[in-house]
This record gives C-alpha cells, structure tokens and sequence, in this order.
C-alpha cells in the first residue's frame, strides 16, 4: 500500500479517484503539526509513503504548473535534511531539487527569498521524518501553485486549520484588505492549472513503480 497524503482538500480533490487496492489518500490539515498526526496514524507496513500537493517556488526559473520531486526535503526550523527513496525518485516526473518545509507560510517574494531551495512547502519535512522513523520509503511530489513574483492573501486570517476558506472571516479581511483580492482571484486558475499536473504526475509515478 502507498499512502499518499496531502495538505488541504484542494489537494485531495486533485487526486480523486486514484484510489485503489495499492494506493490510500489521505488529508491531514496544513503545517507540520498535522502532518505529523496523520502520519502516526498510518497503517503499518506501508509500500511508501507519498506527500502531495502545491507548493510555492524559490526557483525563479518555476512557472505555475510545475512539478517538482523533491531529491531532499530540508526543514527550515530544524535543518533536518530528508532525502527521498532512490527508487520512488526514478519513477516520478518533473524538477528535481530541493523542497523546504517553511516554518511559516512564505507568502510575500521577499520571504522565498530568504528561503534556500527549489520549492517550499509546510508539511513535507514532517512526513518525511516520520517515514524515516519507520524505515518506509518516502518522496514528496509538489505542483508550483505561486511563482516567486506572487504574493499570497493571509490565509492565517481566513481559511481554517483544514484548509478551508471560512467566508465570513474571508469577506471581513478582504473588506479591510482590498489590496490582497487579486492574490485570492490568481489563486483560483492557478490551482487548476497545478491540480491537473499534480494528478498527472502522480498518476506517472504509480505507472512507473509497477
């Protein structure tokens, strides 16, 4: 069994129908925290385990759309350096490089700035120590949802620790910072764009682990 584990339902509807006899999706809510909850709720003996979703970019080379497999993940708050299973790296597609797992959302160009790496995510470094802790082989495959000339809305401010968009916390935000609205409509296409090469990607990871 593979478990393929993503952040936020956008993510897991990407994915729909994937599912099957060899293959488990499963949600776990954004951040490392819950990460690391769902990931200790795991079955056991596990084929490997799979993070999934969007990401932004560091790499200013990334358009939207773009698939990276991460060759290590690196977590920023503790340096920890995972790298992925040989083996589930040859079988996926796109950009190879590095994925940080940021300690908080970098939602502006000058936070990826800091930022050393190909692409940032929050919750793969916490999968990826819990698959070492294992001994399960792990890889994270992520789409570029946000370039690094994007910004993004505070999503802190107005979508829940499952990744939903409240809309009165949203209308009340967006009312006080109107500023932030074309961030949220970019959004919208660009999810679209890198849901669609997510599923591809994973679709040709599981056709080339056969």
């Amino acid at each position: 069994m593979i478990a393929v584990v993503c952040a936020v339902p956008a993510e897991r509807r990407a994915l729909a129908g994937l599912g099957g006899p060899g293959l488990s999706l499963h949600l776990s809510g954004i951040g490392a925290a819950a990460a690391a909850r769902t990931a200790a709720e795991l079955p056991s003996g596990l084929r490997a385990i799979v993070a999934a979703g969007f990401c932004g970019a560091l790499d200013p080379s990334l358009r939207v759309g773009a698939l990276v497999a991460a060759e290590v993940v690196v977590d920023e708050a503790t340096g920890e350096r995972h790298l992925a299973d040989p083996g589930l790296l040859a079988a996926a597609p796109g950009e190879r490089g590095v994925l940080v797992s940021a300690a908080r959302l970098a939602r502006t160009p000058a936070e990826r700035a800091r930022l050393d790496g190909t692409a940032v995510d929050l919750e793969s470094a916490a999968l990826a120590r819990a698959a070492a802790g294992r001994g399960t082989p792990f890889l994270a495959l992520r789409a570029v949802t946000d370039e690094t000339r994007h910004r993004l809305p505070d999503f802190d401010r107005i979508m829940d620790a499952a990744g939903r968009l409240t809309p009165g916390a949203g209308l009340a935000h967006f009312a006080l910072h109107p500023r932030e609205i074309p961030a949220l409509l970019r959004l919208g296409p660009a999810a679209r764009v890198a849901s669609r090469s997510l599923r591809s990607g994973v679709e040709r990871l599981l056709e080339g682990l056969r």
